[in-house]
């Protein structure tokens, strides 16, 4: 383990939206480079497991980043197999983590099923029942009390399963969200949604063209379509909820099949209460496949990739 030394916040430039103007921030920057990997916050610092670098080599280890004192931790190698897209849920102060995709499409065993629990404070794992199938490329989580949905994930196919796990009883079990073949909300790939005042949210993707579709889960039975991610339609964004917003950055948009791809740098701001969407910002550079998490009060977005399919250590803040 080492502590890399980190140098002071510089601000990189703000851009001024029709309702809000933040100023975006430069942070110190991983020094481990990344892609397709999973955040999660606990006890007001952020951790940051898996994904691929440069070299599109597959990684398993885990960094702590503080924001007291904008530094990076090396917390070194995991018992899991490296993987890219893992997914990642907290509940108090204990994170709940696996699946993600390991080789090559097509094989179900590049689908990895495990899933854990992962105490930072005793930096212990141990490992839980296995997910129930094998589409878990890229799946997004909602965390509940005592219990958390996960679904929507990716097997050289598009899926929309939808399981629930409890617990205490360390089970899954698939739960009928209410969508046929081709009802709304669509089966998708690389779709982004968090959790914001006990509600869950969840939208964009791709499915033969990349996505603006924005629902909630209604006490895990079923989806009400809300108001659609405004701008380019986007897949492989990321976002991240304070107390009372949604934040949803960059992705990549494509038009249909044939386009050319194009890597996003806005950032929009979903509003539960009222349904609606405003613009915040610009990030200095668009992004794809990267991650965001906030503590408190400040929305933190980084990594991930780069117009140039470079992978980018930079990590971004800005205050709400």
């Amino acid at each position: 383990m080492f502590i890399v030394a980190l140098v002071a916040v510089a601000m990189v430039g703000c851009t001024t939206g029709p309702e809000m103007q933040v100023q975006v921030k430069r942070c110190a920057p991983m020094p481990s480079p990344r892609a397709s990997a999973v955040c999660f916050v606990v006890n007001d610092r952020a951790y940051v497991f898996a994904g691929r670098d440069s070299t599109e080599k597959r990684l398993n280890d885990l960094w702590q980043y503080d924001p007291a004192t904008d530094s990076w931790t090396d917390l070194g190698q995991t018992p899991l197999t490296a993987r890219v897209n893992p997914t990642a849920v907290v509940q108090g102060d204990k994170v709940y983590l696996g699946l993600g995709f390991c080789g090559k499409h097509g094989k179900d065993s590049s689908y990895l099923r495990d899933w854990w629990e992962y105490s930072p404070q005793t930096d212990s794992w141990k490992q839980l029942a296995d997910y129930p199938n094998y589409y878990t490329d890229d799946c997004t989580a909602f965390s509940t009390d005592g219990e958390f949905y996960v679904g929507y994930g990716f097997n050289w196919n598009y899926r929309r399963d939808m399981f629930r796990y409890d617990i205490a009883t360390n089970r899954w079990d698939s739960i009928d969200v209410g969508v046929g073949m081709f009802d709304y909300p669509t089966r998708s790939f690389g779709g982004t949604g968090c959790t914001c005042s006990n509600r869950h949210f969840m939208g964009t993707g791709y499915y033969r063209f990349s996505l603006d579709w924005w629902a909630e889960l209604v006490d895990g039975k079923y989806w009400e379509k809300r108001t659609a991610v405004p701008g380019p339609t986007r897949t492989l964004a990321a976002s991240s909820a304070t107390k009372d917003f949604i934040y949803v950055s960059g992705g990549m948009h494509y038009g249909n099949m044939t386009t050319t791809g194009k890597v996003l740098s806005d950032i929009r701001r979903y509003d539960p209460q009222t349904d609606s969407w405003t613009y915040v910002a610009q990030l200095p550079e668009g992004l794809m496949n990267h991650v965001s998490f906030t503590i408190g009060k400040t929305v933190y977005i980084g990594l991930g990739e780069t117009e140039e399919w470079t992978i980018n250590n930079q990590l971004y803040r800005f205050e709400e």
